[in-house]
């Protein structure tokens, strides 16, 4: 069947038929604009593994709608990617597929004079469904942090599209340089993949509160004043209340126990915890560890970094654990873990694997927690502390890392 684009029926229009029969959407898609479609399949718990090139016309703004949404995984490849199908899925098996000219943008679905052609042909669709995990194999997993990246390019294209050709070259040299691809990635670990989804709620948290943290704590990244927030979430809030947020009213409460934590905040004028963690984050860890100075990091330095982290206090109270993290591993292999955790350009989810499960980067005396912490500390203006007790706290505003 040849699908175009008329005045009473296009291809969004298929699309939405076939989408109402499935129940997993695999998407490959050159330029990408159109998000409230997938949304609304997420809502409706339809799992979509979406595909772009990450290059203008993809829209930064619709990837931003849709990156933190529990049925969504978005990958990218670079310029040179420019294919177009979709494929529909019912409890694992292919029902159908549609290949042609048309991206996933306004033009593309609705408006552009596009040739495209849906098959339910069993040859056809097994070949697209390999055709597909082998572009997945070789793309990457979108990050925020990607998405902060192409923020910038975006915008600037929107003004001038003229220059973009070298703009685009420098991105990509930026965000995949030296990046392990999907298929050379190990098996990850549950704690290490759930980052990203811990990631994507704190930014879901970090919109609902910017204003209000703005305004307190205006020189201070909100990642840093978040992680006190979680503290007093936990151990004040649901210790005196008990109670536990759902997804019908987190949105409307969140800002409004974060004014509580301000209130609760200055009541102690002499702990001024978040510009505690500020001054640390700055002293200790930007210093520390930056590109310039974390291959001369010395024992006391290494002690400084361990020693701060949340995860190490009740250790070195108790175990001198410091003394331990530096006798049982050695300052060669510490500079060298640090180095690739807060360095390298892998994903966030390999990083945090390697440091945990592979020996060539793992750390004596350092846990999981330490481990998720260090970025954070390090770089607050680009990723959130975790730690279990920010488990614990975004669990309580009703959220799910599962």
């Amino acid at each position: 069947m040849i699908i175009t684009n008329r005045p009473t029926k296009n291809l969004k229009n298929e699309i939405e038929k076939l989408a109402k029969q499935s129940d997993q959407i695999d998407i490959a898609t050159a330029f990408f604009t159109e998000s409230d479609l997938i949304k609304q399949w997420s809502e409706n718990q339809i799992q979509v593994n979406l595909l772009v090139s990450l290059r203008p016309p993809t829209s930064f703004y619709s990837l931003k709608k849709i990156q933190s949404s529990s049925k969504v995984e978005i990958s990218f490849l670079g310029d040179e990617f420019h294919s177009k199908f979709i494929i529909f899925y019912k409890e694992g098996f292919i029902i159908g597929a549609i290949i042609g000219s048309s991206n996933f943008t306004f033009g593309g679905l609705e408006k552009n004079i596009e040739t495209n052609i849906y098959s339910d042909e069993k040859k056809i669709l097994k070949g697209l469904e390999k055709h597909f995990s082998d572009l997945i194999k070789s793309s990457n997993l979108l990050q925020p942090t990607d998405l902060d990246n192409y923020e910038f390019l975006y915008k600037n294209w929107l003004k001038r599209q003229k220059k973009q050709n070298a703009e685009l070259k420098r991105f990509k040299t930026k965000i995949t340089a030296n990046r392990t691809k999907r298929n050379k990635k190990p098996r990850i670990t549950k704690i290490a993949k759930q980052y990203f989804v811990y990631w994507g709620i704190v930014d879901e948290i970090r919109e609902l509160i910017k204003d209000i943290a703005e305004k307190e704590h205006p020189n201070i990244p909100s990642y840093l004043i978040l992680d006190h927030f979680w503290h007093f979430i936990k151990v004040v809030w649901h210790k005196k209340s008990g109670k536990i947020l759902t997804e019908k009213n987190q949105k409307q409460i969140i800002p409004k126990l974060f004014k509580d934590y301000i209130k609760w905040h200055r009541e102690f004028k002499e702990d001024n915890y978040p510009n505690y963690m500020a001054n640390l984050s700055k002293d200790v860890y930007k210093f520390n560890l930056s590109r310039k100075n974390i291959d001369k990091l010395t024992e006391s330095q290494a002690r400084q970094v361990f020693a701060g982290l949340h995860s190490s206090n009740m250790r070195i109270q108790r175990f001198n654990a410091d003394d331990s993290f530096i006798a049982e591993n050695g300052m060669p292999r510490i500079r060298k873990s640090l180095k690739y955790l807060i360095h390298s350009n892998d994903e966030m989810d390999l990083k945090i694997h390697n440091l945990i499960k592979n020996p060539e980067y793992k750390l004596k005396r350092l846990g999981t927690s330490g481990v998720q912490e260090l970025n954070g500390w390090t770089k607050p203006e680009k990723y959130p502390i975790r730690n279990d007790k920010a488990d614990d706290a975004i669990r309580i505003l009703g959220y799910k890392l599962n």
